[in-house]
């Protein structure tokens, strides 16, 4: 059931982040110089570099940078929060502090290893982040076996599967790096959080346990009516008669006591 505040969240949180992307961009581009990205870039393997890993996010470097990752970053921070209503500001925090982790440690031996040196030395923008939302709604619905979780992963798959491509190494000044990085820890954070449960699962599951518990039934005679032997019932029998003569002794003393 959609709620009203889930809603407000959907729409208001992704504009937030979207609209300072855009006022970091117009500040650092017309009145900094560009001097933001200079100093707040994640540079792998640096140290300078990693305030870089909180703040890359924010960087572009041209409008075209910026367009390009804004419809995306969008759409899905947008699903994210819609369909991960009470674990969405824990899932958002991992996939940018963690891509941006992973890209710091791993970036740099990575364009090493390969040997292309088309990467950048500085590393700005949100499609990192845009990578790692669209592998955890991808890999979540793997990972966490719910109807709704594999519609979405579906629906990510079947719009942004093309992103794929852009993990591969060699395009000149993209940094297929932080394409990478960000998918590992989408993949990474689907698979840490599926058994945090959102609203509906866990209605779901406490239904399907109802369903499983066997109703106790009501039996005409007793349960261990055909149990007992004859001489255990017998036994019962005995015991039974003996209780009442007791019974009926003790009111015969009572009575006698009354009438005297």
């Amino acid at each position: 059931m959609l709620r009203k505040r889930n809603l407000i969240n959907v729409i208001k949180w992704p504009l937030v982040f979207l609209g300072l992307m855009w006022a970091v961009f117009i500040v650092d581009t017309y009145l900094t110089g560009s001097s933001l990205t200079y100093w707040y870039a994640l540079r792998p393997n640096e140290i300078v570099g990693l305030k870089g890993i909180l703040f890359f996010p924010f960087l572009h470097g041209s409008w075209g940078h910026l367009l390009s990752n804004s419809l995306p970053f969008l759409s899905l921070s947008g699903m994210l929060i819609f369909f991960y209503p009470r674990l969405w500001p824990r899932i958002l925090t991992s996939l940018w502090l963690g891509s941006g982790a992973l890209l710091w440690a791993l970036g740099g031996p990575l364009n090493t290893l390969i040997d292309l040196n088309t990467a950048p030395e500085a590393h700005i923008g949100a499609s990192g982040l845009v990578y790692a939302l669209a592998s955890f709604l991808a890999f979540s619905g793997i990972f966490r076996r719910d109807f709704r979780a594999i519609v979405v992963a579906l629906i990510v798959l079947f719009y942004y599967g093309g992103m794929a491509a852009g993990i591969l190494p060699g395009q000149e000044g993209i940094s297929w790096e932080g394409h990478l990085m960000g998918g590992v820890m989408g993949a990474l954070a689907g698979w840490m959080f599926r058994g945090q449960l959102e609203d509906h699962e866990i209605e779901k599951r406490n239904k399907d346990l109802a369903r499983r518990t066997p109703r106790q039934k009501e039996h005409f005679l007793e349960p261990d009516a055909f149990t007992k032997t004859k001489k255990e019932r017998a036994e019962e029998a005995e015991q039974l008669k003996q209780q009442a003569f007791w019974e009926r002794l003790q009111k015969l003393k009572e009575e006698d006591k009354l009438r005297r």
